[in-house]
């Protein structure tokens, strides 16, 4: 886990939607890599960005949660994700959900 910091900042608001389809496509569950006692084996990935510092790096921002709440669309989204993270030495496992 060279690079990761956990950092504070603006938060995801989620709201309730009644009779919205059931998740769909793929996701990551934490295997292990992330020193943080907050963060345990089979959470899923809930938050994902990736904004571009410079044409040959990136920053990403993540975190891992009980509770399924997001989807890639496609397996090799989820793939890139997860290879991402493999780069900082945090492990996971590509999941199709529904």
């Amino acid at each position: 886990m060279s690079n990761v910091q956990k950092v504070s900042g603006a938060g995801y608001f989620r709201v309730p939607m009644h009779g919205a389809s059931p998740l769909r496509g793929w996701n990551l569950q934490y295997v292990s890599g992330l020193y943080d006692p907050d963060v345990k084996p089979g959470y899923w990935l809930s938050q994902w960005n990736v904004s571009r510092i410079s044409d040959t790096t990136a920053n990403l921002k993540f975190y891992f949660e009980p509770e399924l709440v997001m989807c890639f669309d496609t397996d090799a989204e989820a793939k890139a994700a997860s290879d991402a993270l493999r780069k900082e030495k945090i492990e996971t496992d590509v999941v199709k959900v529904g």
